[in-house]
């Protein structure tokens, strides 16, 4: 074989090792890795629980929804806070549906960060869980979730989440890419962490911490005076917590019970790219500053973290990393007789491995093929989104959602009860999820 042809060989085996073992390995422990065990007698129960839910009260019925959820977990309190404006609102709300141990708090402004500091501040339990305002537990969530500070080195954890499907025999394109973004983000997250404690952000969707960890000014500073580039963040949040726990020593554990899945939604629109875009920017600007930062990534400990999480986020755009593979592979076998039998068995290969992270889903859903072809586009349309939140970090707004629209009060004092009757109608049509519907 030619000089060349060996170089090109040699780089061809050398990127898809690079690209596709942490493919491989990811399936092995996706498939074998085990859930953490509850314990006959807990060193927590829910009683050592207190949710914080920053809410920016977007849906008055998702947000009932959410409570509703999280209240029959029966933690020892719940604190949601929002805008000044709408406390009163939110409070009669809790009050007509008797939600326990709920109380209401209030900002000025619209800021999640200090939103969660407020709460924090009232926080006297030994565990705090943060909950987002559009997420739904399933029975007895808090049990598999409190089962990971079994372990003492543990300072936070989370559990497998889930997008919504929509109801319908079949669902709308947007409603799907959300779905397999999620499917794909806890895949990664579970195989990561399950190898050497690594991840690259716990989920603020719904997160647990020991309080002694947050509860301290030195936090407070550090999480309020979070930036970029000298420009604020008031995104990033979970980016910020997930460094900071990770810095001070503390071991992050994902439980992966499947009778902990959480369920959220996501935009079911044209909108669903700007959320792209925003968690894009916070994957760059959270792992450039841990890069710059911090030294806890390079370790030994986290190893594998260092390969997937860090080197690996540099694969993109995919159809330029995949364009390559196919190119190098083309030229090497240049006349033989396997040359296209071994272009078409590779782009089998790449196929399959962006939809292996869906099997899971479409084992449920398999009418959702349908929309499995626009989706692995999507998968290479979503790379060129990464390089262009690379090239615009400096954009730290939410993109999706205005918070100045959001802080003022939902409705008049004569609205209040339409919009409070409208909420727990919709409410009452709506099933939690329950273990049999999340294993289904």
């Amino acid at each position: 074989m030619p000089a060349m042809e060996n170089l090109l060989l040699t780089l061809w085996i050398a990127l898809m090792l690079f690209r596709y073992i942490r493919t491989i390995v990811g399936m092995y422990t996706y498939i074998f890795y085990r859930p953490k065990p509850i314990q006959t007698t807990p060193t927590y129960t829910t009683n050592d629980v207190t949710v914080i839910v920053p809410t920016t009260f977007k849906s008055a019925t998702e947000l009932t929804h959410c409570l509703r959820c999280i209240s029959a977990c029966s933690p020892a309190a719940i604190l949601v806070v929002t805008a000044v404006a709408n406390v009163s609102l939110v409070e009669q709300i809790c009050s007509l549906k008797t939600f326990r141990s709920v109380e209401v708090l209030g900002v000025e402004k619209l800021n999640k960060r200090l939103q969660m500091i407020k709460a924090l501040k009232q926080v006297n339990t030994d565990i705090v869980v943060f909950a987002d305002d559009d997420v739904f537990w399933p029975e007895q969530y808090l049990h598999y979730l409190l089962a990971i500070f079994e372990d003492p080195s543990v300072g936070a954890g989370g559990t497998r989440q889930r997008v919504r499907r929509n109801s319908g025999l079949f669902i709308n394109f947007w409603n799907f890419l959300g779905i397999s973004y999620l499917e794909r983000r806890v895949w990664n997250n579970i195989t990561t962490n399950a190898i050497d404690g690594s991840i690259s952000t716990l989920s603020g969707r719904t997160s647990a911490y020991r309080t002694r960890i947050l509860k301290s000014e030195e936090f407070f500073r550090y999480f309020t005076n979070d930036s970029w580039r000298g420009r604020p963040l008031n995104t990033d949040d979970d980016k910020c917590l997930t460094r900071y726990v990770y810095s001070h020593g503390w071991a992050i554990v994902i439980q992966a019970d499947s009778r902990s899945v959480i369920e959220t939604t996501l935009e079911d629109n044209p909108k669903f790219i700007s959320q792209c875009l925003r968690w894009a920017r916070a994957h760059w600007r959270g792992n450039f500053t841990v890069m710059e930062n911090e030294t806890y990534w390079r370790s030994g400990r986290y190893w594998w973290g260092l390969y997937v999480v860090y080197v690996g986020q540099f694969q993109t755009p995919a159809l330029l990393v995949d364009g390559l593979l196919f190119g190098l592979l083309y030229c090497v076998l240049q006349g033989s007789a396997f040359q296209w039998s071994a272009c078409y068995a590779l782009i089998c290969w790449m196929l399959f491995t962006k939809t292996a992270k869906l099997i899971p889903h479409l084992l449920r859903y398999p009418q959702d093929l349908l929309w499995l072809p626009a989706g692995i586009v999507f998968s290479y349309v979503h790379g060129i989104l990464n390089i262009y939140a690379l090239l615009t970090l400096t954009n730290t707004t939410w993109g999706s959602q205005s918070l100045a629209v959001l802080e003022r009060a939902r409705a008049t004092q004569e609205a209040v009860v339409p919009l409070l009757q409208t909420a727990l109608c919709e409410n009452e049509n709506y099933q939690e999820p329950k273990i049999g519907m999340l294993l289904k």
